[in-house]
Order: structure tokens, then C-alpha cells, then sequence
């Protein structure tokens, strides 16, 4: 493993050949212990033993004590990893999309009013990909080494667009990638806030998203196109390959399977390293739902604490379909915020294998939190930034995680 100790040599490896790959663990965040205590409310009791509220610290947002020393070299330099940038898009009976199977995973968004999909499987060989669509930019990432598919927005404030690309660097396990403005601003993905450059402790914008199987997104969104695999970079067939596999073991689902050094912590091994959660942040406050503690169709009405703040939020999932979606249950009714609480019912549309009703109005929602029928029939439930990944990232990144 490649050690690096300033900012010259990081640029000097971001921008140059990198080498080696062995060595040790890496060194934990600032302010941090994990702890055990606390739980959640829900209508759906958590089945985890390991049940906690989220506290402050043990994270790495503190860029002035960030462990820059920990910072690895996995592969030659800015872009050994291609990004894929402005793809041409197919309708999912098209020959470009030809490489996808019903349970291959991928990351949905409707940008500019279109549905589209960009599978884990671009992601694989790719880890970036900077769209647009009219006046709307992403920034669609997959890291593979912590099963962290997370979508940015791509505009700025100033409204100039954020191009990204791999850095060839990574920091325990996960893609830091470099922002192309000035070439030299890093962000480890999970963080999302610039460790070095010149915009250091700035931060991209996490974006709702829903990530389920390719197979589920076509049902619930038939409209959809897809990235034509035909054009990504490499032949098409390749994009049907899972690269991590070795000598039959499979990094996605053996948990002492690693390619690089990390560090362990007392939160990043309540699991198996590879078991899959999706979380949820409000500021330092990070709540995971590991989809093993979670029914095979849930429904979770939570309230993450931020200080004073209360955030109340409802969580549905849907395991056949690997999908995982947080909304705010907070709604606005003639000017008035009012609090909904929900429950699971039975399905009136064959896309949906159940659906919610409010308690308050009475209202049924879909699995897109749109009103389907009742008081706020046409309305949508806000859809809450998220992403899944692997345990072991979650308690690494976060050590003071909330765990329902």
C-alpha cells in the first residue's frame, strides 16, 4: 500500500503512475467511539439486536484532521478508471440495453422529466458517470469496493457544472474522486466533502435516488431509458462481467474478501462486512436500516434527532426488489405541517406489492410516495437523500451510526 504524507506527493500520485498495493490499516477519525445505547421508534419493530440512535463525531468530516496519511494508491493516476460522460440513453428493449438482467442492480432518477437508469454495472468498470439532461447535471457514482451507489448534484451554486472524475485514490476502500475545475479538490465519496484543494471543506449535494433491481424499475417506471451500453467505452459484453471475483469468491458477497487494507472499528463488525444497509444523514446524524433487520416488506415510521431538530421519516422496503426508500413524513396541508404516521395495505395496482396509508387523512401512497387515492390523492411525499452500502463502510465512515 502506498502511503502518502502531503499535498504535493497526493497530487503527484493523482497525476502520475501509482504503485503498490500492500500494507496495513489505516488510521480511525477524530472524536469517535461507537457506543451501543438508544433505539428507534417505529411501527415496525427493528429485528437488529444492535437497535441505537445516531450521536455526533466519529466521522471524518473534520477535513483539519482528516488522515490524509491513510490515503491509498488502487490504480495509475487521475482516470486509470474512465468516467463516462453525457451517455446515449435506450429504451430498455434496445440492443444497448442488452446487458442487463431483471436482477442486476441500478440507480434510478428522473432528471428533466425523464426516467432513467444507470445499472451498477457501468458502475463496475466506469465508478463515474457526469450526465445532463436541459439545465439539470448529476453526478452518478458507484464505488464497488463499498457497494456505495450515490448521486450529486452536478450544478454549483454559481451554476457552473461539476465535472468529476476517479482519482486512482482511495481512502478505506472508498473512490475519492477529483473535481476537474481545478484538478486537484478531492472527495472521498461516502464524505462528500473536499479533504485537499482549493475547495477543501466544501461539499457536493447528496440527491434522493432509488436503487432497486433493474427488472423492478421498469415496473414502476415503464417510461424508462437506460444507459446504450454500445457507447460507454468498452464492448458490451464486458458490462455482463463482474470484475471482483477471484478464485470463485465473490467481493460482493464474501465478507473476508478485500482487496485493500482497512481499519476496524467496534460498529464496523455488528455485521458482516458485506451485508447491505441503506442510510440515511442530517448533518453528523447518520441512521442505517442493514436490510437484514428489516421484514421482508416493511414499512418504518423512524424520527432521527439533529440537536433540537426532529426529523420524522418513514422508510419502506421491499426485499424481492433490494429496494430501500426513505420519505419525509412531514407534509404541508393548507400552509400547516402536519406529521403523517403510516401502515402497510394491501396493493391496488400490480406494480406495487403493498402500499401505505396515513393514519391522518387516511390517504394511500405507492412505493413512490405518490398519493394514489384519499385527501391528498396526486400529492408526493418528499423523497430523502440515501444510499445503500456495505456494513463494513457504514461503520467505518460513521462509528456513531444509528441502527434501527
Amino acid at each position: 500500500m502506498k502511503r502518502l504524507f502531503s499535498f504535493p506527493l497526493i497530487l503527484t500520485m493523482l497525476f502520475s503512475a501509482c504503485g503498490g498495493n500492500e500494507g496495513g490499516g489505516t488510521t480511525g477519525p477524530t472524536d469517535g467511539t461507537g457506543g451501543t445505547e438508544g433505539g428507534g421508534s417505529s411501527s415496525s419493530a427493528s429485528r437488529s439486536e444492535h437497535a441505537r440512535q445516531p450521536r455526533a463525531g466519529g466521522n471524518f468530516l473534520d477535513v483539519d484532521s482528516f488522515p490524509l496519511d491513510a490515503i491509498t494508491s488502487g490504480c495509475a493516476g487521475a482516470d486509470c478508471i474512465p468516467a463516462v460522460t453525457d451517455p446515449d440513453f435506450v429504451s430498455p428493449g434496445d440492443a444497448g440495453a442488452g446487458y442487463l438482467r431483471d436482477d442486476d442492480i441500478v440507480m434510478g432518477i428522473v432528471i428533466n422529466g425523464e426516467p432513467r437508469a444507470y445499472p451498477h454495472n457501468i458502475g463496475w468498470w466506469h465508478e463515474i458517470i457526469n450526465d445532463s439532461a436541459g439545465d439539470e447535471s448529476v453526478i452518478v457514482t458507484l464505488c464497488p469496493l463499498t457497494g456505495t451507489g450515490m448521486v450529486f448534484n452536478g450544478v454549483a451554486g454559481d451554476g457552473e457544472r461539476i465535472h468529476v472524475g476517479v482519482s486512482g485514490l482511495l481512502f478505506n476502500n472508498n473512490l475519492i474522486m477529483y473535481d476537474r475545475r481545478d484538478r486537484q479538490s478531492l472527495y472521498p465519496q461516502m464524505i462528500y466533502k473536499a479533504v485537499l484543494g482549493p475547495r477543501q471543506g466544501e461539499e457536493l449535494e447528496l440527491l434522493p435516488m432509488t436503487e432497486c433491481t433493474w427488472g423492478y424499475w421498469k415496473r414502476i417506471h415503464p417510461d424508462t431509458r437506460v444507459i446504450d451500453a454500445n457507447g460507454a467505452g468498452y464492448p458490451i459484453n464486458q458490462y455482463t462481467q463482474y470484475p471482483y471475483i477471484d478464485r470463485g469468491q465473490d467481493y460482493r458477497t464474501e465478507n473476508g474478501y478485500f482487496i485493500f487494507p482497512k481499519m476496524d472499528t467496534d460498529t464496523s463488525v455488528l455485521f458482516g462486512a458485506k451485508d447491505l444497509a441503506m442510510g440515511v444523514r442530517f448533518g453528523e446524524m447518520v441512521k442505517a436500516y442493514p436490510f437484514q433487520a428489516m421484514h421482508d416488506e416493511d414499512v418504518i415510521n423512524d424520527v432521527i434527532s439533529e440537536g433540537a431538530r426532529q426529523h420524522p421519516i418513514l422508510v419502506v422496503f421491499y426485499r424481492d426488489a433490494q429496494l430501500a426508500i426513505p420519505f419525509s413524513r412531514d407534509i404541508s396541508v393548507n400552509g400547516q405541517a402536519t406529521t403523517l404516521t403510516f401502515e402497510k395495505v394491501n396493493s391496488t395496482e400490480s406494480a406495487y406489492p403493498f402500499m401505505v396509508k396515513d393514519n391522518e387523512t387516511g390517504t394511500t401512497w405507492n412505493l413512490k410516495g405518490e398519493g394514489v387515492d384519499g385527501t391528498h390523492q396526486g400529492k408526493q411525499l418528499t423523497q430523502l437523500p440515501s444510499h445503500n452500502g456495505f456494513w463494513f463502510a457504514w461503520g467505518i465512515f460513521w462509528q456513531n451510526i444509528g441502527i434501527h
